[in-house]
């Protein structure tokens, strides 16, 4: 699905010279009006005080290196009109876009239409290319933490008890693999943060031979060293079997082990058949097939990390804050394509705040425990 988002003309533009504007200019039909002075060809110059109508270039997609397909034609406007007409219907008002109103160019009227469409719904709107035709999409943000990133760490496991320990592997196992989380290895970021560590030293001399030998021994760790295989072990097989059952029936020593399980318990609800993977709300409203600073994705602000105490994340994290203040982040998005077909009016569930709101209590629990 590709947004055609940016519209270069949003409406039939008005003509820059109305007859009305001017108080001396003789209208047509005037018996006053003067005799002008015929061009050396001897026709009059109409055309200098003709209204001229803006050129809307059409919006093409190219559907291979060879063939472009023409996006703005008559079939693809007809399409949009029924689907306003439909949800308008839907909504128990008249679309106020009648059919005599269209002019002879598909692309002025999709503008128009796109026009009325975001003025009649209270959600945004935008233009998107499904299957080789344009649709209209209505969507909505969720109430989502602006500058916060949900990274859940792995490395506080270490100091839980075996069966514990095993259990709470199991639940971010369990609970990355069902909202498409990626580890941090799969950024860029982390890239960034290795090559910086390694660099660093070379031209930092506040960095003592100490710290530099720390962090050539973290970064080699993170590549084939221990934290390397915990990050690839957590995508393999189970930490632990029957485990719906272990996690009701055990009931840890430690009273932070008990809180922790707590949390463990209230975040098996953000798992299951049935439940949408926070991915799923990822929507690039402001798409551009060449930006000059590409949005920064959710599964980027949602992901698995082995600390977030060591350097390297530190690094991390202020690459992040860096790019955040040149571009945007991709925050959750419910997002709806109409049809003439369509059978229901927009809605949207409060699924990320609730992931959100739990995420932010997990991790906060886990850095004041452990």
């Amino acid at each position: 699905m590709r947004t055609a988002y940016r519209l270069p003309v949003a409406g039939i533009g008005t003509a820059d010279h109305l007859r009305t504007r001017t108080a001396d200019r003789h209208q047509p039909g005037d018996i006053a009006q003067e005799h002008k002075a015929p061009a050396a060809t001897r026709h009059n110059n109409g055309f200098l005080t003709e209204r001229l109508l803006p050129v809307a270039p059409d919006y093409c997609m190219d559907e291979d290196d060879v063939t472009c397909i023409n996006l703005t034609t008559p079939e693809s406007f007809d399409y949009l009109y029924r689907s306003a007409v439909n949800y308008a219907r839907l909504l128990d008002v008249r679309l106020p876009f009648p059919k005599k109103s269209r002019s002879r160019c598909p692309r002025l009227d999709i503008a128009r239409l796109f026009e009325v469409m975001d003025n009649l719904v209270p959600e945004s709107v935008n233009l998107e290319v499904v299957e080789g035709r344009l649709a209209f999409c209505l969507y909505r943000h969720h109430d989502w933490p602006d500058h916060t990133l949900f990274w859940l760490p792995l490395d506080f496991t270490k100091a839980l008890s075996t069966p514990v320990r095993r259990l709470v592997l199991e639940f971010i196992r369990r609970f990355m693999l069902h909202h498409g989380m990626q580890d941090l290895k799969d950024t860029y970021y982390y890239e960034m943060a290795c090559d910086d560590l390694e660099s660093r030293p070379a031209y930092d001399e506040d960095i003592t031979p100490r710290e530099a030998k720390a962090w050539k021994k973290l970064v080699e760790s993170y590549e084939k060293g221990g934290i390397d295989r915990m990050l690839k072990r957590i995508w393999k097989r189970p930490f632990c079997s029957g485990f719906f059952r272990k996690l009701t029936e055990h009931c840890p020593e430690r009273e932070n082990e008990r809180g922790l399980l707590a949390l463990v318990k209230e975040g098996m609800a953000f798992i299951g058949k049935a439940v949408p993977s926070i991915m799923s709300y990822q929507y690039d409203w402001a798409y551009e097939e060449e930006p000059d600073f590409r949005p920064v994705p959710l599964y980027e602000q949602v992901m698995l990390v082995y600390s977030i105490r060591d350097v390297l994340t530190e690094d991390m994290m202020e690459i992040f804050n860096s790019d955040q203040r040149e571009t945007y982040c991709l925050s959750p998005v419910t997002r709806m394509l109409l049809s003439p077909e369509t059978d229901r009016l927009f809605s949207m569930d409060d699924f990320p705040e609730r992931f959100a709101r739990w995420f932010g209590k997990f991790t906060e629990y886990i850095e004041r425990h452990f």
